[in-house]
């Protein structure tokens, strides 16, 4: 059995479908990085265990210093 965990970035993860998602992806054991405008709607999901990053997926450099 591999020991590599998998890993998940869930956008518009600070609320509805996407912070459903990540609840879920990590009750399956994800490593999980949300990723939303408004980072402080996600701090349920940091106290569960996942990674909040700021991030607008309109904006190409939002994007790409998430990904950093």
């Amino acid at each position: 059995m591999s020991k590599t965990k998998k890993v998940a970035l869930i956008t518009g993860a600070s609320s509805g479908i996407g912070k459903e998602t990540a609840k879920s992806l990590m009750n399956a054991g994800f490593k999980v990085y949300t990723a939303a405008r408004r980072v402080e709607k996600m701090e349920d999901l940091k106290k569960l265990g996942a990674h909040p990053v700021k991030m607008d997926v309109t904006d190409e450099a939002s994007m790409t210093a998430g990904i950093q």
